[in-house]
This record gives structure tokens, sequence and C-alpha cells, in this order.
């Protein structure tokens, strides 16, 4: 096989176990479900950061977030960083973003030749958390920072004529589809690699009354897990309780209902926009040599525990649907735990790039082994960084052993298998894993000194904000260039008819 062409859709927020191809009974995804019957599967995935940009980041890096600075939604990814796109780039793929990848810095390309539409979202670094871990409390008085979702947002939910993210989405997807047909009108020859970058079904949860009235009240699943007092959840999920302003906001059995029903909701909405991208590809001729890869940054709690949005590493959190259909290879279903950081060394293989041509470090692996068929086993890797928590929490995943540690929370281990729903801490219990996933997880983070790292980070880049927001204000937000004269429309000294037939693209089926 040719260099196949790479399509990589990403969403924001979609937990997994919702997917009625990971077992959910409710929501409505005919193209995604369409999708996953011919591609492989991969049962449980998981983001390596249970928050948009770390875990894009470490996605596009194949790094652990923590490994390259980048502990929060302010975090700069540096531009000497190499991400899949400069790799893929450098090997003769064109390389193209359509929508959100949260690139904060000036550097708003990280490999992509090419960028369709600017981020929803500020490049610059006011969304730095202020460095207080320390000093974390439920005082009545806390204030909240730029970037900080508060649940006060889940009592929106419900129908509206338009929302920013309904804007964006569509964006988003109409210059994808066009920029699919500029491809296949080009004489440029190249592979591609197109990253399809959607902001929903973030919060909050809203969307257009036909995407609302494809439920009822009473379609709408209760949470797995049922509301949890705080003072019996852990010490970690206590502090998100006040983070969130959870205290501030008594949601009803009704707030729970909408805002999952506007979830549904938004996910069908997005599935809408990819059976519109899937249909381009087909139309352009691509699809016979395209891999496409699903997948979203991290997963949403949407009420399960009680608990709401991200930053915490329960389950709901951090799985992430991973559907990978490649052309030439069957449908399946992989159960080992995979990980976005994974994403990048498969990008490479997939573009038949040599082992000993990847030149610098990455900490995932490669699932091209397992979407031709093969067993995949190793552990995988998750943490939190951010706001909400006094110190670093991380998360080991091997099987179905899952383990969380911190320096200022009490342990958490699970066995997912026996136990799904992560009720049953087994934690100090003389479980035979617990020291070597301990072990796994001391070796692999710098628990002593990370604290230390994030808020020397976190100080400076509020310095640097400050200081950049006083006089000429000199914007890092990509911008996208206007389109070139004599490339799409008439233009003066064209011939009509020539410029018509110039646009179009035949069907390849001939039919």
């Amino acid at each position: 096989m040719l260099k196949p062409n790479i399509l990589l859709v990403m969403v924001d927020q979609l937990t997994s176990f919702v997917l009625s191809s990971y077992g959910g009974k409710v929501c409505q995804t005919p193209n995604i479900d369409a999708l996953a019957s011919r591609a492989t599967v991969f049962e449980n995935a998981s983001c390596p950061y249970p928050l948009c940009a770390p875990s894009r980041f470490g996605m596009m890096t194949g790094r652990l977030p923590s490994k390259i600075g980048a502990f929060d939604n302010g975090a700069e990814l540096p531009a000497s960083v190499p991400t899949f796109a400069h790799y893929l780039r450098l090997h003769g793929y064109y390389t193209c973003i359509s929508g959100k990848m949260h690139f904060v810095g000036p550097d708003q390309y990280h490999g992509f030749e090419e960028r369709l539409t600017t981020e929803i979202y500020p490049a610059d670094m006011s969304w730095t958390p202020t460095p207080d871990f320390r000093d974390f409390n439920k005082d009545e008085k806390r204030g909240y920072t730029f970037g900080v979702s508060t649940i006060d947002t889940v009592k929106d939910a419900g129908p509206v004529a338009r929302s920013m993210q309904i804007d964006y989405d569509e964006d988003v997807i109409h210059h994808a589809i066009r920029e699919l047909y500029t491809r296949a009108r080009s004489e440029d020859d190249r592979p591609f690699m197109m990253t399809v970058s959607l902001t929903q079904p973030h919060d909050p949860y809203v969307t257009t009354r036909e995407y609302w009235n494809l439920y009822q009240d009473n379609d709408i699943d209760q949470p797995n897990v049922p509301f949890i007092p705080v003072e019996q959840r852990d010490p970690h999920s206590q502090s998100l309780y006040y983070h969130y302003g959870q205290d501030k906001c008594e949601l009803s059995d009704a707030d729970y209902r909408n805002a999952r029903r506007g979830y549904y909701g938004m996910i069908s909405f997005i599935d809408t926009l990819f059976g519109r991208l899937m249909k381009a590809l087909d139309d352009s001729g691509f699809t016979e040599n395209t891999v496409v890869i699903f997948s979203s940054d991290h997963g949403d709690m949407i009420g399960e525990r009680g608990m709401w949005f991200k930053k915490t590493l329960y389950n709901p959190a951090i799985q992430v649907p991973m559907i990978i259909s490649h052309p030439e290879f069957s449908a399946h279903r992989v159960s080992s735990p995979v990980s976005l950081l994974d994403v990048f060394p498969t990008m490479l293989a997939l573009a038949q790039i040599k082992r000993d041509e990847i030149t610098t470090a990455f900490d995932g692996r490669s699932l091209l082994p397992a979407i031709c068929g093969e067993k995949i086993e190793g552990a995988v890797f998750a943490e939190h960084i951010d706001g909400g928590t006094e110190a670093p929490r991380v998360c080991v995943r091997d099987g179905n052993l899952k383990l969380v540690l911190s320096r200022a929370y009490p342990t958490l281990l699970f066995d997912l298998a026996a136990d799904p729903l992560e009720l049953n801490n087994l934690a100090g219990k003389n479980h035979p894993a617990e020291a070597r996933l301990s072990q796994i997880a001391e070796t692999t983070w710098p628990l002593d000194s990370l604290l230390d790292d994030v808020i020397r980070s976190q100080t400076e880049r509020k310095l640097v904000d400050a200081a950049l927001s006083v006089g000429r204000l000199e914007p890092w937000d990509f911008v996208p260039r206007p389109l070139q004269q004599n490339t799409n429309y008439v233009r003066r000294g064209d011939a009509f008819p020539a410029i018509e037939r110039r646009g179009y693209l035949a069907y390849k089926d001939k039919q």
C-alpha cells in the first residue's frame, strides 16, 4: 500500500461509555457507529491528562504532558518539541488542521503546513492558574480564574438556536470539507495528514431543538453511580466539589437529566458533522487510501458520583473513544489499555517512518500491531496537576488494575474487572499489585519535586502574561489568511468557462 492519507478527527470532552460502540444505550450516533463497524475499536483508551491543552499536547508529541511543561490550559507547547505533524511533514506529507488544538504561545502551527480556522480559546497565557496549590480551601470568598468551568453552567442545559460552539464546529467542518475537495483537485500528489478538531460536547450542555428533541426526558439514563455525599467522597473529589463551586449551586434531578440530555444532543450534532466529513472524504475519492482515527481529548463525569466535567482520574473523565479505521484491515476490538500518547508513534508507523528515523523521545507505543490483529500489552499513564488539587496526582493502569498516587491524597487502587465503577478502594489492603504499580509511578514521575516545578512555571507565566498585557498588545491568536486570488473564483482576466471547469471534481465511481 502506498503511504495512506491520515484523517484524525478529534472531539472535546467525549467520554467513551456513552457511545453505542462502547456499550451506551441512549446516545444516537449512526455515523460514528458506521466507522466503528469497519474499524479497530480500542475498548480501554485513556487520555494522558483530563484537561484540554495538556492532553492534546501529549497526544501530538507522544510525551506525558508534565515532561514538556504542559501543566495546565495556560501552558505553552514549546516550538522546539517535535509533534507528529513535524515528522509527517518531514517525510513527505501535506499536514493541515481545521479546528481546535488549544495551542498556547506564538507558534500556532507546530508542524502543520496549513491552518484553516482560528482557535476557539485564547493563545496567550491568561488561562494560567494562580499557583496556590498549598493554599487551596473551601473559603466562601474564593474566586474563579479564567478558563475554569463552574457548576452553575449545568443549569444552562437546554435547547438554543445558536451557541459559540455550534458556530465554531460548523466552521471547522465547512473548511475541512472544502480542503478535502481542494486536495482532490490539486496537482500536489503528496499524501495528507489532516486533523479536524471539534469543540463539542464540551460544557455547557446546550444544543439546537433538532438535537435536543432527538431525546425525551424518559429516554435519559441515570448515572451509573448515584450522587455521593461530599463528606463520603475521597479527599480529592471533595476538593473538586469546592473547586467547581458545587457547594454554591444545588442541582436537582431535573438538572442532572437536562445536562445529560443536552450532552447527548451535542454528541448527535457532532455525529452529523462527522457524517458530512466522511461523505466528503468518499466523494473526494480518498476513502480507499485513508486511515481515519476518531478520538477525544478527555471525558466528562456528566453527573457520575455527583461529579461534573473533568480534572479527576476516575474513568468517565479519562476514558475516551479510540476508533481507527484502516482500509486494509478488518474490524475487531482490542481490550488492552491504550493511550492518546500512542497516537504519535501510530501516526509515524502508518506513514512508514522507521523506528531509527524517530530521533526524539516519546512515551507512547504504536497501535499498528493491534490494528493488524496482534496482541499488545503494557501499562498506560495519566496525570492531573492543574487547579482543584493540592499536589500532582498520577495514574498507572496495567491490565485491569489501576493505581492513583499523590503526595497529598490517599492512594486509590481498583480492580476494574471486578469493580468497573471504581467503588472499592483496595489500597492499603495488602493487594499484591499495589507495591509494583506504586514503584512504576515513582519511577515515571518525580513526585517529590514536580509540584515545585509546576508552581515555578505558573509563577513565571503569570508574570509574562501580566507584562505582555501592558502597552501595545501583540496577540498570538491565529488569524486565517484570506483566499488567494485566482484560486477558487473568477477574477479579472479569467476565462469564465475555464475557471468553472477547473472547479469540477468528478465522482470516482463513474456512476
